[in-house]
């Protein structure tokens, strides 16, 4: 073949193009490309020259260098904690207004509830953290405000932002990290990309920008 990009659209092989006419196609993450420095066809994504092109489109490709560190990942989580116990305040508010109060001044009060009323808070304030963040992730921030503060964004392999599913996935999985003793966090010390358990089930990475 002649020196030069192709790239195969429905089917058909389209090419030779320079570098400035393959980006002129205005190709996607999966677009098939055979590089002149490669036999084989790969997608788009994983040709290192076409990193820039996708990075100015909104597409942060998680590398060794930009995996957020668990200490970022706590900041975010210790200023989220804060905005979600605002949050679950306010719910719990609504609620007393309709008669539904728990009467819950410190934490010893919990002791005194039953354990449907125990159930009902944590569901309530489960549900609280799942909205908050499937909201925020699949939103043009990619993360929380918590994460907005500290520069980090959750991704897919790809680079992508989260749809609304992927980040509702996520979130149930934090809720599952966070009931069993918030060890689900800790996977971050030593899995290779530096993923929760959430991160894991749902294919996600956090990076620094």
């Amino acid at each position: 073949m002649d020196k030069g990009y192709y790239i195969e659209e429905n089917g058909e092989q389209k090419g030779p193009f320079t570098f400035e006419e393959l980006i002129g196609t205005h190709i996607d993450l999966h677009t098939p490309v055979l590089s002149p420095q490669s036999e084989a066809w790969q997608d788009a994504c994983d040709l290192p020259e076409l990193f820039t092109y996708f990075e100015a489109r909104g597409f942060v490709f998680p590398t060794e260098d930009n995996l957020a560190s668990f200490w970022w990942r706590l900041l975010a989580y210790i200023i989220d904690y804060f905005i979600l116990s605002f949050l679950s305040g306010l719910a719990f508010s609504f609620l007393a207004t309709y008669g539904i109060k728990f009467n819950l001044q410190s934490y010893n009060d919990l002791l005194k509830l039953s354990l449907t009323q125990v159930l009902t808070i944590e569901l309530i304030v489960s549900g609280i953290l799942v909205i908050y963040n499937s909201v925020c992730e699949a939103s043009p921030m990619k993360g929380s405000l918590g994460k907005k503060v500290c520069g980090l964004i959750v991704v897919d392999a790809d680079g992508a932002g989260l749809t609304y599913l992927n980040a509702l996935g996520r979130s149930a999985g934090k809720v599952v990290s966070i009931s069993v003793f918030y060890l689900g966090f800790l996977s971050i010390f030593f899995t290779e990309h530096r993923q929760a358990l959430h991160d894991y089930l749902a294919k996600t990475y956090v990076v620094k920008l």
